[in-house]
């Protein structure tokens, strides 16, 4: 099959008018030496790109932890404390560069992808062609081949598109999973804010991990899980009070508070007042309307 292409871009368009990135290392590790720890850093002048083509670890990222795996690209932006623990493989095989200079539209200089996403992707059907490029760059590099300075910048350039690329569409993937997995979070508190719930039993639920579940939920309804199922009960405390002759203890039990001095404290916290008082000025209030 022959196709024809005609493509006059030489920049990548998210690139702030006319800079471009450049390459200070390129790193190829293999077998035991790419399992050699990197403890908790960052580096302020800037972004690092990972591709492990081999092999698996546990990497600490901007306080999120990730286990990564063959064809994951991992991105750490500049300024971005991270921990690096691959794990020993006779075959693993990881390549990393050192980018600077990087400057995209709406991101900070030497970020290829926001703070708040993953930082680390799989790549999936492109992890076949980011092995080859990074292969190119090394043997560029390594063998000081003639005019590798201009064939590295062509090569630069296509590893930092197609990872760019690739984080946009997985995160783009990511966040209709997040929402749904963020409503169904908040569905199973709704349905269960009577009964002793606590991160556990929502981790249980949703079959994620406490950092995630906290984050993802944080960002779905702008509450922790913990917060948002104290606001569910005092708010279902606040409709009994006005509409029910219940008393406070009886309510308490009721959106699912054991102790009732516990239920005061916290509707006192969230409300401001007292629930007999709130009860009180409540009541009050329509009085005053009906006459």
């Amino acid at each position: 099959m022959l196709t024809h292409c005609q493509d006059d871009v030489t920049v990548y368009p998210d690139y702030v008018a006319h800079t471009a990135p450049k390459l200070l290392f390129v790193c190829k590790t293999q077998g035991e030496e790419s399992a050699i720890p990197r403890v908790m850093h960052k580096h302020d002048d800037r972004l690092e790109i990972m591709f492990v083509a081999r092999g698996s670890g546990q990497y600490l990222i901007g306080g999120r932890q990730y286990l990564a795996q063959q064809g994951d690209i991992l991105i750490f932006n500049q300024g971005v404390v991270h921990d690096e623990r691959p794990h020993v493989s006779e075959d693993s095989l990881i390549y990393s560069c050192g980018i600077s200079q990087l400057h995209i539209d709406g991101l900070p200089e030497n970020h290829l992808i926001g703070r708040d996403k993953s930082a680390v992707i799989a790549a999936g059907e492109q992890s076949q062609a980011l092995c080859g490029l990074f292969d190119a760059l090394c043997a560029q590099i390594f063998n000081n081949e003639r005019h590798h300075g201009v064939v590295t910048h062509h090569l630069l350039n296509a590893i930092v598109v197609i990872c760019r690329n690739i984080c946009l569409a997985r995160h783009e993937q990511l966040e209709k999973t997040d929402a749904s997995l963020g409503l169904s979070i908040k569905q199973f508190i709704d349905e269960h804010y009577k009964e002793p719930i606590n991160l556990e039993s929502i981790m249980a639920a949703s079959g994620i991990t406490r950092f995630y579940l906290i984050h993802l939920f944080k960002k779905f309804s702008g509450y922790t899980p913990k917060q948002y199922l104290i606001r569910r009960r005092v708010g279902e405390a606040q409709s009994l009070l006005v509409n029910t002759d219940m008393d406070v203890t009886t309510i308490a039990g009721e959106v699912g508070y054991e102790s009732v001095n516990n239920f005061h404290r916290v509707f006192k916290m969230v409300v401001g007042i007292p629930p007999t008082q709130y009860k009180k000025l409540w009541m009050e209030g329509i009085q005053v309307k009906a006459g």
